[in-house]
C-alpha cells in the first residue's frame, strides 16, 4: 500500500472518528497481534508520515477502525496502521469495510435522547421496550444502525439515532464549548440547523484539532455557542465549528399556514381524533379539508400507523410507496421521529404535502369549510395525492365518506 492510499485512509478513519458511528472517546478497545512480517505506522498529523514498524506477533492496542484503517498504540506510542496487516485476538473483529466496537469489560454509559425502543435482536420486526428519554445504558457494540447495549442484566439493541455518544458528559461539556471563543454560554434545546457552505467540524474547540470537511446542506444539531464557536451534533457525535457556517433547518419545522410556531401532536383521544387535531391545529386546514384527508386514511390504512400494504411495499397511514415509504423512514430517522409511530407519520405528512405536493396542500387550504368542501378535499387527495388503481371511482367514494360521515361528525 503506498503512502498516497494511507494518508486517505487516515483521512477516512479520521472522519469516522468524528461524524460516524463510533468517536475515539467511546471505542472499545482490544487487543490485535501483527500478522504481517512488519507493520507500518504512520502519524495522525496533517503530514501522515511514517513514524515506525511494528515486528510480526507483536501485541498493539486497537482504538478504533475504519475500513482497512485503524488507530492503534503501541509502547506508549498511537498512529494509524492497517487493518489486514493485524488480526483480533479476542473479543474484536477487524474485517475490512466495518466500523464497530468490540465489547469488553469496560463499557461506556450512553444516555438516550428521547423515549425509545429497546429491540431483543438488531430488528425493528422483534420484541421491545420502551424506555424513557434520559435513560442510562451500557453501550456494549455498535454494527450499522444498532447499538447493542445493557441495562442491569439485561441486554438489548437500540437505533444508535438515540442514543448520546457522550452520555451524561454532554451538558457538562457545553460548559467548555469555544474554550478558544469569548463570551457567555447559549445552550439550546437540540435545534436543527444546516449548513450554508462546506466547512469544517472539529474534534475539539480548536482549529489545531481533527477535522472533517462536511458538505453544504448538512443536519446538525446544535448543542450550544459561546462566541463565534458553535458546539453542534451529527450521529451521536459532537464536534465545533464557526456558527456562521450555520443556519437554522427550515425543513425539520412543520409550520401552520399563517407561519405561527409549530404546535406539538396532541396525543389525547383515539387515532382518528389525533389526526384531525393535527391537521387543523398544526397543519391549518379547516374541518372540511381535515375531513377529506381523513377519508383517504380511513380507508388506507385505518388510522394505523403500522398497516402494510402491496406485500410489503406500501406502509403507514396513508401507504407510502417504495420510494415515497423510504423517503419516510430516511426523514424520520434525519428529524428525530420514529417513522412507525402515528406521531412521526403525520409530521412527515404536512412535510411530504409542502414540498412535494405542494399544490394539493394548497387547494385544500382554500376549500370551502362545508360539505361540498370535504367532498372536494376528499376526491382530489385520493386523486393526486394517494393515486390508487381506479383513482377515479375512489376518489367519489371517498369524497362521499368525507361529505356525508366525518363532516357530519366534526362540524361545530
Amino acid at each position: 500500500m503506498g503512502e498516497k492510499r494511507m494518508r486517505a485512509l487516515t483521512v477516512m478513519l479520521l472522519a469516522a472518528l468524528l461524524m460516524g458511528m463510533a468517536p475515539s472517546a467511546l471505542a472499545a478497545s482490544f487487543k490485535a497481534v501483527v500478522k504481517s512480517k512488519e507493520m507500518k505506522v504512520y502519524s495522525q498529523d496533517a503530514e501522515h508520515a511514517l513514524i515506525g514498524v511494528v515486528p510480526m506477533d507483536e501485541t498493539v492496542t486497537v482504538k478504533a477502525y475504519s475500513g482497512d484503517a485503524a488507530l492503534i498504540s503501541y509502547n506508549g506510542h498511537t498512529g494509524v496502521a492497517r487493518v489486514s496487516d493485524m488480526a483480533a485476538v479476542s473479543g474484536g473483529s477487524t474485517s475490512e469495510g466495518t466500523s464497530k466496537q468490540a465489547d469488553n469489560g469496560d463499557n461506556v454509559t450512553v444516555v438516550t435522547t428521547k423515549a425509545a425502543k429497546v429491540y431483543k435482536k438488531a430488528n425493528a420486526k422483534s420484541g421491545s421496550v420502551t424506555v424513557k428519554k434520559g435513560t442510562k445504558l451500557k453501550l456494549l457494540s455498535v454494527n450499522g444502525k444498532y447499538a447493542k447495549v445493557k441495562r442491569g442484566k439485561t441486554v438489548g439493541y437500540i437505533n444508535t439515532r438515540f442514543l448520546s455518544a457522550n452520555g451524561a458528559d454532554s451538558q457538562a461539556a457545553v460548559e467548555d464549548t469555544a474554550v478558544t471563543a469569548t463570551g457567555t454560554v447559549q445552550k439550546y434545546d437540540r435545534k436543527a440547523m444546516v449548513t450554508t457552505q462546506q466547512c469544517r467540524v472539529y474534534a475539539r474547540p480548536s482549529a489545531s484539532s481533527e477535522y472533517v470537511s462536511v458538505e453544504q446542506g448538512a443536519k446538525l444539531v446544535l448543542l450550544a455557542t459561546k462566541g463565534s464557536c458553535a458546539m453542534v451534533e451529527r450521529n451521536g457525535i459532537v464536534g465545533y465549528m464557526d456558527k456562521a457556517n450555520l443556519a437554522e433547518d427550515a425543513q425539520s419545522s412543520v409550520k401552520t399556514a399563517d407561519n405561527a410556531a409549530d404546535s406539538k401532536v396532541d396525543l389525547s383521544g383515539n387515532n382518528e381524533q389525533i389526526v384531525f387535531k393535527f391537521l387543523t391545529k398544526t397543519m391549518g386546514y379547516n374541518t372540511a379539508a381535515a375531513c377529506g384527508v381523513m377519508a383517504n386514511i380511513k380507508y388506507e390504512s385505518g388510522y394505523k400507523p403500522t398497516a402494510g400494504g402491496d406485500r410489503g411495499s406500501s406502509y403507514g397511514i396513508v401507504q407510502w410507496h417504495l420510494g415515497r415509504k423510504t423517503r419516510l423512514e430516511e426523514w424520520c430517522g434525519t428529524n428525530g421521529f420514529d417513522h412507525t409511530t402515528l406521531e412521526g407519520q403525520l409530521y412527515y405528512l404536512a412535510y411530504e404535502l409542502k414540498n412535494r405536493y405542494p399544490a394539493v396542500h394548497k387547494r385544500l387550504l382554500a376549500v370551502s369549510n362545508d360539505e361540498q368542501g370535504a367532498y372536494d378535499a376528499g376526491y382530489d387527495f385520493c386523486y393526486n395525492f394517494e393515486a390508487p388503481s381506479n383513482r377515479a371511482g375512489k376518489a367519489v367514494t371517498r369524497g362521499n365518506y368525507a361529505r356525508e360521515t366525518l363532516w357530519n361528525r366534526y362540524r361545530t
